[in-house]
């Protein structure tokens, strides 16, 4: 009995052997991978390092590593970078000898894009400077290959923040994308459109877009305080008569385009900041259209060309709510207004008030009361010289230097008619080199400080010059380190057509500015002092002016 059991257990030991050796392999429980870590900071460290050590030379901080991959066509590195409130922020992006284009892209916490560089090259870089949203999610995309792929950012000071992202090509805030490099003739139409215009323009942002006759193309812009924004709508050849508009939050149409040819554009201005959403729709076609978007300035106005047409958003409170909100910020730095006068602004029609203009410089302030809007004036003396003209939604101001003297302001409506009121404010020390120009210190202030509620005294400071048409009228500065300084000159009676020209005297890098009356320009210094050049001529003249150089912001 014994023998026969452990015969059976031996059998039954036989058979699980056999079958374990004749049968598919035994399954044994799965296990966790072993990852091999991926490519370390030191060798993007080494990818982005000589691209820091360009900016960094130009006051930028050491290079901060958001994120690295290896990967392919279309795949991405990114993070999220806490944004500082007072400084800017470069980000840039290189790729290993395998990778062919790189872009970069930038987003808010809502997901909506901030800066984009789409450009066909293997570098990719934007420069972000305030206001800034709390944190940044920045992204690098391989376009095309295949490879490593590092993201940096640094930290800049607002002041060499220009300089250091021309070291790197680093696109401006809102900038082009790189997408349009390759249209035809694009930027050929740009440079003459603007040098039409006046003034100094920065891109806020540039894209190619659909058009299609059976629904509009639209875009948001923010309008802010005291700038200008131009839209320029360049079509494809296949695409023909584009209607552009802006239009208001409320759905309102705020402005119309004008047409430069196939081309439409229009510039809007706003005292108070304003959303709108530009719309463009051709009439009846489809194809491509380059929507191109910059931003004057804050005071620009004054330097547009007299003949540009400048839309503006109305105004939304009555005469006196405006009045009471103007003196708000006004009071403390000009001295409480003198209402002066009211009316009624009509369209095609011009309401005329008298008005006692003292010694020194005024300012007049015609206030706009709902729904009057956008709202014209005109000053003129009592042997009918024109002292200065303005237009604005809130309220048009206007300047005037001189000695004590009798005036008149005209009034008209250039959209909906409504009720205006005058608010007369004296500027009693200008100073005597001001007075001995008083057209171009009424000008200097319409620049420096404009519509806003600047002190007067901004304009303190300013130089007399004398200019030719045939002759350039130079002179040499400095710059001290980690700070700019705008120029601006403006002419007096007798002339038109000033062109400021700012020069590095080291490298010969140069910014021009032009206007009418009125020309400004920036130049800064990194970290060391810089030695500039301006050089100022007229289109006709002679003629005197003013030139006043100051610390920017």
């Amino acid at each position: 009995m014994t023998s026969r059991l452990l015969s059976s257990i031996a059998a039954a030991v036989i058979a699980a052997t056999s079958a374990c050796h004749h049968a598919p392999p035994c399954k044994t429980e799965p296990r966790p991978p072993s990852v091999v870590a991926l490519t370390g900071a030191a060798e993007a460290a080494e990818l982005l390092e000589p691209v820091a050590k360009l900016s960094r030379d130009k006051g930028a901080s050491n290079v901060s590593i958001v994120a690295s991959s290896l990967g392919a066509e279309g795949d991405r590195a990114g993070g999220f970078v806490a944004a500082p409130k007072d400084k800017c922020l470069l980000f840039f992006a290189r790729g290993s000898t395998g990778v062919g284009d790189v872009d970069l892209f930038t987003f808010q916490d809502d997901g909506s894009p901030i800066v984009t560089d789409e450009s066909a090259s293997d570098q990719a870089a934007v420069l972000i400077c305030p206001p800034l949203p709390d944190r940044i999610y920045a992204t690098a995309r391989i376009a095309s290959g295949s490879g490593l792929v590092a993201l940096g950012a640094q930290e800049v000071d607002k002041s060499v923040a220009e300089v250091a992202a021309r070291a790197i090509g680093a696109r401006a805030r809102g900038g082009e994308t790189g997408r349009l490099e390759s249209w035809p003739g694009l930027e050929a139409k740009i440079v003459s459109h603007r040098r039409a215009l006046g003034s100094v323009w920065e891109d806020v942002r540039r894209f190619a877009a659909p058009v299609d006759a059976r629904a509009p193309t639209r875009t948001t812009i923010t309008v802010e305080a005291g700038r200008c924004m131009d839209v320029l709508v360049v079509p494809s050849d296949e695409v023909a008569n584009v209607e552009l508009v802006a239009e208001t939050e409320d759905g309102r149409i705020a402005a119309r385009g004008i047409s430069e040819g196939r081309d439409r554009s229009l510039v809007l201005c706003s005292e108070r900041g304003d959303v709108v959403t530009i719309s463009a729709r051709p009439r009846a076609s489809a194809g491509m259209a380059a929507f191109v978007i910059a931003r004057s300035r804050e005071g620009a106005t004054s330097e547009l060309a007299r003949t540009q047409r400048i839309e503006r958003i109305t105004q939304s409170l009555p005469v006196d709510g405006a009045r009471a909100d103007l003196a708000k910020g006004l009071d403390a730095s000009w001295g409480k207004g003198k209402a002066v006068g009211s009316g009624q602004a009509k369209v095609g029609s011009r309401t005329s008030l008298p008005l006692r203009l003292s010694k020194g410089c005024s300012r007049v302030d015609v206030i706009a009361g709902s729904p009057l809007g956008p709202v014209s004036a005109a000053l003129w003396d009592a042997d009918g010289k024109l002292l200065a003209e303005a237009s604005g939604s809130l309220r048009a101001t206007l300047y005037a230097c001189g000695p004590a003297r009798d005036a008149r302001v005209d009034v008209e409506s250039r959209g909906r008619i409504g009720p205006f009121g005058v608010d007369l404010r004296q500027w009693g020390d200008p100073g005597s080199e001001l007075l001995k120009l008083p057209v171009a210190a009424a000008r200097i202030l319409e620049r420096v400080v404009g519509s806003a509620e600047s002190a007067p005294e901004l304009a303190h400071g300013a130089t007399s010059v004398e200019l030719i048409a045939s002759k350039l009228q130079t002179s040499s500065f400095i710059i001290p380190p980690n700070t700019c300084t705008d120029v601006i000159a403006a002419l007096d009676e007798g002339g038109s057509g000033i062109d400021l020209r700012l020069v590095d005297e080291a490298s010969g890098e140069d910014m021009v500015g032009r206007g009418r009356f009125v020309a400004s320009q920036r130049i800064c210094a990194g970290t060391s002092p810089r030695k500039a050049r301006v050089e100022l001529r007229v289109d006709t003249g002679p003629v005197k002016g003013l030139v006043l150089m100051r610390e920017g912001k």
